[in-house]
């Protein structure tokens, strides 16, 4: 194992420089997009996924190895889903309440600040990216991040 001389490493050597609005911007399409295909995908059970038709002929492997992609994808989204959860969970309390009401609710925006009640200019423009940088920072199974070119 190599030993990491701290003396010479640089908080940005470690921590590259994040591009806060690209960050924010796939942070929301993950969220938006990803996360309710994973949802679809776990909702199936894995014996659904595995059944198989069985006719006493030889069959080549294709099916099975079909069936074993669809096990996997499935595995996948559950560690997907469970590591989103874990992730709104570590988040400040009122980073949690706004992914959760927009992402697990479906809450509008209108609905979500309203809700909190904050004004829709700090919601916009301070509450909601906080979030979504919040919860960039705290989910490992991916890099949500997007970073400055240096």
């Amino acid at each position: 194992m190599t030993d990491i001389d701290f003396k010479n490493v640089g908080m940005s050597d470690v921590f590259p420089e994040v591009d806060e609005k690209k960050t924010r911007q796939k942070v929301a399409s993950f969220l938006s997009r990803t996360l309710p295909r994973m949802v679809r995908i776990t909702s199936k059970s894995l014996t659904e996924l595995r059944s198989q038709r069985l006719d006493g002929m030889p069959k080549g492997s294709s099916s099975d190895n079909d069936s074993d992609r669809r096990i996997v994808q499935h595995l996948y989204a559950e560690q997907v889903v469970k590591q989103v959860k874990q992730a709104i969970s570590q988040c400040d309390q009122e980073s949690q309440d706004i992914l959760n009401m927009l992402y697990f609710k479906n809450y509008s925006d209108t609905q979500c600040y309203m809700a909190l009640g904050r004004s829709g200019s700090s919601y916009s423009h301070l509450y909601k990216p906080q979030a979504l940088l919040e919860f960039a920072d705290c989910y490992f199974l991916d890099d949500l991040h997007i970073y400055q070119a240096e």
